[in-house]
């Protein structure tokens, strides 16, 4: 069992000190403190809550409010520092299901 720690503990160090963690980190910092972001995301979570009520009501006013919604959301998605997060989300996430996959591989043997 200490030995899973230790290479546990390896594993995690050699991860944290990849370029590609450290930039994801620094983007999701951005990120997190970025006014114009979280007011962005504020205002599609209110849209988000006016479409399902508005939809419970069957008002016919909902095709407007997801328009509004669709340009917040794409507004959002293509602010620049969200594209390089997401990019980088996606890269991160394709090394830890290698390096998961890798791990269960060597376990079955």
């Amino acid at each position: 069992m200490n030995h899973s720690f230790e290479y546990a503990k390896e594993l995690n160090d050699y991860l944290l000190n990849l370029d590609v963690i450290k930039e994801y980190q620094k983007y999701e910092d951005l990120i997190s403190n970025n006014e114009e972001i979280k007011a962005l995301e504020n205002k599609m979570k209110a849209y988000q809550k006016k479409i399902v009520n508005q939809k419970a009501k069957q008002d016919s006013n909902v095709v407007d409010t997801i328009k509004k919604y669709q340009q917040l959301k794409d507004e959002f998605e293509n602010h620049p520092l969200v594209v390089n997060y997401l990019y980088l989300k996606d890269e991160v996430n394709n090394l830890l299901q290698t390096i998961n996959a890798y791990i269960n591989r060597e376990l079955l043997k």
